[in-house]
């Protein structure tokens, strides 16, 4: 029986952040970082215990602005013309945080539950602030998995259409258009690959939207994406073992993402999945949980 200990909060940047745990505390701590305008509970539980039944103590969180963490609402939201212009023209602008104060977020909880040390895996904008931990505060970095993430090159392949229009819908707030929407998007995200389970999807928006909802916050996280720019001279010098997760059809990240992302990081290890788009179907969960917890408790 793999112990989860309840959802709890901890201080951390000068933000509160909601976490809960998966296994044994003995063993190596694995945080997990989502991605933009994904909630903790994307992470999905039987995922996670059969991930630290293979060896590792999962930490998952709702990064700041999204679920039960600290929702920013003092902060000024970008508008969707403003982040069109910063993507196309790459000039800096004021944002109101960036992906560095997210990943010190994540090094604040590290510090709260007494941890000097971790394997950090992030998906997406999760894996944009992992790589943002391991450049910024690499002593605190056992390894890095960046899953379906990027290294922010513009050169590398934009994504496909209908990701991109699905990124830039406004969020419904009424609780069955905004369950449409999210198993809508979901599956533009999976691909027709594998099977698509739609009732599972809206059973996850249903625990998304009872925990809350913040579009404003959505915006922003955003913003820090388009505003981080080019982290490749960075990762170039890196000194920690890396494994980094892409599939095939991703749409939203194209896969020469991660192959640039691999190219990077001096010793990665890139893993190819076969028809994976940007989610993580349940078909892949058995290689996946293996090579994660593999990667976390083999490197010293």
């Amino acid at each position: 029986m793999i112990a989860q200990t309840p959802p709890a909060f901890a201080r951390a940047n000068g933000i509160e952040l909601c976490y809960d745990t998966f296994g044994d505390p003995a063993n190596p701590p694995l945080i997990l970082i989502m991605g933009l305008a994904a909630q903790m509970v994307v992470w999905e539980e039987e995922f996670l215990r059969m991930l630290a039944a293979k060896g590792v103590w999962v930490i998952r969180f709702d990064n700041r602005d999204i679920g039960l963490s600290t929702k920013l609402t003092q902060a000024r939201t970008p508008s969707p013309a403003e982040m069109v212009f910063t993507g196309l023209t790459r000039i800096k602008v004021r944002v109101p945080y960036t992906l560095r104060d997210m990943a010190a977020d994540t090094v604040g909880l590290m510090d709260a539950l007494g941890l000097p040390v971790a394997n950090i895996a992030g998906i997406s904008m999760g894996g944009m602030i992992a790589q943002e931990i391991a450049i910024r505060f690499p002593q605190r970095v056992r390894t890095l998995a960046s899953m379906m993430s990027s290294t922010g090159d513009p050169k590398l392949p934009r994504a496909t259409p209908p990701a991109t229009a699905m990124l830039m819908r406004k969020t419904p707030t009424e609780r069955g258009a905004y369950l449409d929407q999210y198993v809508d998007s979901w599956h533009v995200l999976a691909g027709d690959v594998f099977p698509f389970d739609p009732e599972r999807m809206r059973r996850q928006g249903e625990r998304s939207y009872d925990r809350g909802i913040n579009p404003p916050g959505v915006a922003r996280q955003l913003m820090a994406i388009v505003a981080a720019g080019n982290r490749t001279a960075k990762l170039r010098k890196l000194n920690v073992p890396t494994l980094v997760v892409h599939g095939t059809i991703d749409p939203l990240v194209p896969p020469a993402h991660g192959a640039a992302t691999a190219r990077a990081i001096p010793g990665a290890v890139l893993s190819t999945y076969q028809g994976m788009g940007h989610t993580l179907p349940r078909e892949v969960w058995g290689r996946l949980t293996d090579e994660l917890a593999r990667h976390a408790v083999a490197n010293p």
